[in-house]
């Protein structure tokens, strides 16, 4: 009786620990006061599985191993994660940083992408026309060759201007994908709503170059061809 009920017992475990290999557990922490996130999505992107963190920012989500999971909540970078064996033994935290997604001088009312590129050029006008100069500077004093001025071209007001003219090129090109490929737009063909929703967008968000060279037409497809390889079945594990 006793060598039975052990058995039973054994077995139960074992069925326990099987079980837990296909659970990834843990928790979101925010990167920059290091307290807890609820109400994150966890995502599992092979089998469409998705959950929220609570309140404490735990979370517990079916997952295998080779399989992707990403968190994605308001503003936050997401964070995609692929399974490998040893996470699914023990918890897996996930720290999410704070996404930058305005420039706090201006005040950008979304329109179109027209419209606000036209306005922020506008404001930052002496910006974009003012030329920077080189390594060499820009004056070359006669019978002297050219003149090497370091101090101008790695000052931090140059290497400021030089960076905030990156993050306001890298914003065009944000804003352009956004007005290429709105969300509205993708609900209404897709029908889509929710983390199925931002799961796509955030899959099948095209690249600047992509939105360029691609027509509205062109666009309607894209979208159209991504939807049926969202919803088609995955088998196994995948990657």
């Amino acid at each position: 009786m006793f060598i039975r009920a052990a058995a039973v017992f054994l077995l139960l475990l074992l069925c326990t620990i099987i079980h837990s290999q296909d659970i990834l557990k843990g928790k979101v922490y925010h990167a920059t006061t290091d307290s807890a996130l609820g109400g994150v999505s966890v995502i599992n992107i092979n089998s469409h599985i998705s959950v929220f963190s609570d309140q404490k920012g735990y979370y517990s989500i079916k997952a295998k191993d080779g399989e992707k999971v990403v968190f994605i909540t308001a503003g936050f970078e997401p964070d995609t994660v692929t399974i490998q064996h040893y996470m699914l033994y023990t918890s897996y935290d996930v720290t999410l940083q704070v996404k930058i997604i305005s420039l706090k001088p201006v005040t950008i009312i979304a329109r179109n992408y027209q419209t606000d590129s036209l306005e922020r050029r506008e404001y930052y006008r002496q910006l974009y026309e003012k030329r920077e100069p080189g390594i060499t500077g820009r004056n070359t004093p006669s019978g002297f060759g050219v003149s090497f001025s370091p101090l101008s071209h790695f000052s931090k007001e140059s290497k400021q201007r030089r960076a905030l003219r990156k993050r306001l090129a890298r914003f065009e090109e944000e804003d352009y994908i956004d007005h290429s490929f709105p969300v509205e737009l993708i609900k209404r063909i897709t029908k889509l709503e929710g983390d199925s929703l931002r799961l796509f967008m955030y899959v099948y968000r095209p690249s600047y170059s992509f939105c360029r060279k691609t027509s509205s037409q062109d666009m309607l497809i894209y979208i159209s061809d991504k939807l049926k390889e969202f919803r088609k079945p995955k088998s196994g594990t995948g990657n």
